[in-house]
């Protein structure tokens, strides 16, 4: 019985090696974004510096979005009610284009804008 045994043992050891000699590692086709959670609040008195993007479209749409949240801003600071209630379904429209924007972005380019737009989030809270 030891006979018959281990040399099926040594048989199923050496095609089990042989399996990951011949394996192929491919390069990973979305990899992971950092993230940092731990960020401090900004000044709500400081500009917005808005980066400038390759990607034109991306180029335009943060100009249009740091605008927006400038004038965002100031409504909620003044407490201005009627110009809150203008700029709300814009907040929607902007945030659900920046998503299907990030997923078009050049990889060269996708870590700076998710960046830029976090930060802009931070500044709406």
């Amino acid at each position: 019985m030891k006979k018959l045994i281990y040399p099926l043992l040594a048989v199923a050891v050496f095609t089990a090696c042989k399996k990951e000699e011949n394996k192929v590692q491919e390069p990973m086709v979305d990899p992971p974004v950092e993230s940092v959670n731990n960020v401090p609040e900004p000044p709500t008195d400081e500009p917005i510096n808005v980066p400038s993007f390759q990607y034109v479209e991306a180029d335009q749409f943060a100009k249009e979005y740091s605008n927006f949240v400038q004038d965002y801003r100031t409504a909620t600071a003044n407490n201005d009610s009627q110009a809150l209630e203008k700029l709300g379904p814009k907040l929607n429209d902007y945030q659900e284009r920046a998503v299907e924007l990030a997923k078009r972005v050049p990889q060269e380019e996708a870590v700076a804008f998710q960046d830029f737009i976090n930060r802009l989030e931070m500044y709406i809270r």
